[in-house]
C-alpha cells in the first residue's frame, strides 16, 4: 500500500482544530500532523492580536508548512495529515493552496485525499465569536470566500453545519 496524505482545508471555525486531531487517531501509525495554524500562531501571534499579523507572515507560515510537509514526504514512512486555510489553486494566496500540496505528495508517490470542512457562514461566524481568539469579521469574510471559492476535482466536502464533532467524525470515518 502507498502511504497516504490527508489535506484538510476550511474557513476559520470550520472544525479543523477540533476534528482533525481526532481523525489522526483513526489512522495507521506513525502519523505526522502538520497544523498550519500551529506554525502561524505559535510563531507569530505570541503577545499579539490576530489582526496584527500581516499577509507576509501568513505566507511565511505557509512556506514553513510546505517545508515541514516535504520533509515527511521524503521520509515516506508516515501517514501525513495537514490542515489549513488553503485555497484550492490560488497561487497568490497568503494561506497557500491545496492543489500544490496534492501535486507534491503525488510526486513523492503518496495517495492523497483532500477534504474540505464546510459549514454555513452564519454558523461559522458564531463559532468564531465563541472562541478564545477570533478572526476579525473582514478577514473572516475574505478567508471564507477564498477557501470555498473553488473545490478541486476529487475533493471530499464534509458539511458540518449543525453537526456535533462526533457527527462530523462519522462522516470522515467513511473517507478514511
Amino acid at each position: 500500500m502507498k502511504p497516504t496524505v490527508y489535506i484538510f482545508r476550511g474557513a476559520p471555525a470550520s472544525g479543523k482544530g477540533t476534528i482533525v486531531p481526532k481523525f489522526c487517531e483513526l489512522l495507521p501509525k506513525p502519523v505526522a500532523f502538520i497544523s498550519q495554524d500551529d506554525l502561524r500562531w505559535g510563531f507569530h501571534l505570541i503577545g499579539r492580536k490576530v489582526s496584527d499579523v500581516k499577509d507576509s507572515e501568513h505566507m511565511l507560515a505557509y512556506k514553513n508548512t510546505e517545508l515541514l510537509y516535504e520533509q515527511y514526504l521524503k521520509d515516506g514512512s508516515y501517514t501525513i495529515v495537514l490542515e489549513g486555510l488553503f485555497t484550492w489553486d490560488d497561487q497568490k494566496s497568503s494561506q497557500g493552496n491545496a492543489k500544490s500540496l496534492v501535486e507534491l505528495a503525488r510526486k513523492h508517490g503518496f495517495d492523497v485525499k483532500s477534504i474540505v470542512l464546510r459549514a454555513d457562514k452564519d454558523e461559522l461566524l458564531a463559532r468564531n465569536a465563541a472562541r478564545g481568539y477570533t478572526v476579525p469579521r473582514e478577514e473572516f469574510e475574505d478567508l471564507y470566500h477564498n477557501v470555498y471559492k473553488k473545490i478541486g476535482d476529487g475533493e471530499e466536502v464534509i458539511d458540518s453545519t449543525r453537526q456535533t464533532p462526533e457527527q462530523t467524525m462519522a462522516a470522515l470515518a467513511v473517507i478514511k
